[in-house]
Order: C-alpha cells, then structure tokens, then sequence
C-alpha cells in the first residue's frame, strides 16, 4: 500500500504525523484488527506519551511507525506515516532512510535490537559509526565508554567483551539504550525502556534521556503504560483503549480533568502513597480480546457509566474547545 500523492510529501510542520492509521493481524481462521483509525503528532522539541494498558496496541503502532512490523501476519490497511514532511509508510521508492539518526527505537525487549553473534563492543561501535562515520577510532572509544557509564554501568570493560544473552535483561537494556542514544537520533521512540530496571536505575536513565533531548533538539515518542512515567516526561499525550485512540490533550489537563471514564480509571489505579488515601483503586474487568470485540464502546463493560447508546455505536474521536479530544457518549 502506498500513500496517495496528495498526502505523500506535504504532511504538515510536525516532526512525525500519522493518520488514520489501520492494521490488522491476519490468522488462519480470522482477520484481527490490532490498530483502527489511530492518529497522532508529534512536534518538533516535544515528548508525546501514548499510554494504555497491555494488548491496546502501543507497541504495533510504534513497530509501524519505525517500519520493523512483521507483514505478514500483519497488514496495513489504511493510513499515512510522515516524517519530516515526507510519507515514510511502506513507500515504494525506498530511497528515504529515515532510520538510524532520522528515528530510532529502544524495544522493551532488549534481545529485539541486539545480535546474539556480535559483542557488545562491536555492536556500540556500528551505532557510532551511524552517528558519526568520520570519528577517529581513539574518539570513538571514548565515546563508547562515556556512553555506558552514563547508563550506569560500572565494569564497562568487562560489559564490552562480553556477548548479550551473558548479561542480566537489565544490563541488555542499558546496553541498547546506549547504542541508541549515541546515534542522537531527531525522533526517539522509547518502548518500555525501562522494563527490567530498578527504580534508581529508572529515574537515571529518563534523566539521561531528557537531557539528550535538550542537547540535540530531539522529539520523543514515549510508549508506556506508567502514567507516573509519562507525567514526569510528556508535553502531550494520547490514551489507547481496545486500538484506538479514546483520549488526547495536555499531559498535565489530562491527569488533573480525565474526559474518558478510561483515563479516570487508569489515573484511580496509580498509588498515591498516603495512607489517608486509604485502599488502592483496583480496575474493574480486563482489556478486552480483540478477536472478540463487544458492540458498540469497547470500554463499556468495564464502564459504570455506560448507557444504551454505548453498547450499540462506536463514538468518534472528536475535538473539544480547549483542544482536547475525546471518544466518549457521555459528551455527545
């Protein structure tokens, strides 16, 4: 599928802007659509959340976005991907390499992004080498080391020699976000990228990356289902529910005004940590299985707002007049 020509180069100012996007996930027995009619931006300088619980589809849309999503079994039905005004979709001409210090990913999954067959001190160096191809070997060292140390690890010789399935899954990830950050990418997309990392390790690493952000003027997808994580980090954010979009605005309105009764729930389960507080607000129900969708909202057997009208029709994403945007009945 190729993007139509009106829309392929004059994709708007934003950084990366994605439209309309819809993927489905092809089975022997069935279609399952994964991502339905997603759209987001993400400006210039900004760090943008998307959030949600697990199987909302925050992870496809990062893979589409970066283009490692495996078709099949996957299948891009609709949509745009731009990126920096070009149409970088499945494009049939190949000849924009967006990847590398265009837009680059840090996987939940440490494993995704490095090769079992190299050390890690080979890997660090390709992602150099990326960065800056013209660097000085004596530099380049430098830099490697420089750039593991800042993620916190201390025996960064003995980390280099070594192979990635000998490292802990925490040691796996600092070493991929590293080899990451030293290609200072303009868009970061960040998967998780502190699974398996202890809270210290946590607060360090986002620090790192912030500051990275400030250095090279680079914008951040962040994809996450710790809302504490996004309010430390995002300007904006979007709110996935079911593979759609059902909630976007201001990071910090949306946590102190949630127009979704999904946002409040999802705001209600994060502790506070006072005892005042008194019990934690447990999230009623589960995610609902996307080969079996219920009618209408697909929030609404978890919603105890629900009404006649969400068991029998989809609501739409539309625009409220302080610029956010809800899909939600209760303000039709």
């Amino acid at each position: 599928m190729s993007a139509p020509t009106s829309h392929r180069d004059n994709l708007g100012t934003n950084l990366l802007e994605v439209r309309d996007l819809t993927v489905n996930f092809e089975t022997v027995d069935r279609i399952v659509e994964v991502l339905k009619d997603v759209s987001i931006r993400v400006g210039r300088e900004e760090v943008v959340g998307v959030v949600g619980e697990s199987g909302s589809g925050k992870s496809t849309l990062a893979q589409t976005v970066i283009g490692v999503l495996d078709t099949p079994p996957a299948r891009i039905t609709k949509g745009t991907v731009g990126f920096e005004g070009k149409e970088i979709l499945q494009r049939s001409d190949k000849k924009i390499n967006f990847r590398g210090k265009g837009i680059n990913m840090i996987f939940q999954e440490p494993l995704t992004s490095l090769n079992p067959v190299y050390s890690v001190h080979d890997q660090m160096e390709e992602a150099v080498n990326i960065g800056e191809p013209k660097m000085e070997k004596k530099e380049k060292e430098t830099v490697i080391r420089k750039s593991l140390r800042e993620v916190m690890i201390r025996d960064v010789e003995g980390v280099l020699n070594v192979y990635p399935h000998q490292l802990s899954g925490g040691m796996r990830q600092r070493v991929s976000i590293a080899m990451v950050l030293v290609q200072k990418p303009k868009l970061l997309i960040l998967d998780e990228p502190t699974t398996g990392l202890d809270l210290i390790v946590q607060r360090k690493i986002i620090s790192l990356i912030l500051n990275l952000k400030k250095e090279i003027l680079s914008s951040i997808l962040l994809i996450t289902h710790d809302l504490e994580v996004a309010a430390y980090m995002c300007d904006r954010v979007y709110v996935m529910y079911a593979g759609r979009v059902v909630e976007s605005g201001n990071m910090k309105e949306v946590l102190q005004r949630p127009l979704h009764p999904y946002t409040t729930m999802l705001k209600n389960s994060v502790p506070e940590g006072y005892a005042k507080e008194g019990s934690l607000k447990v999230s009623s129900g589960a995610p609902p299985d996307l080969r079996h969708l219920p009618s209408g909202c697909a929030f609404h057997p978890r919603c105890q707002s629900a009404k006649d009208e969400c068991r029998s029709k989809i609501p739409e994403l539309k625009a409220k007049k302080d610029g956010r945007e809800v899909a939600c009945w209760l303000y039709e």
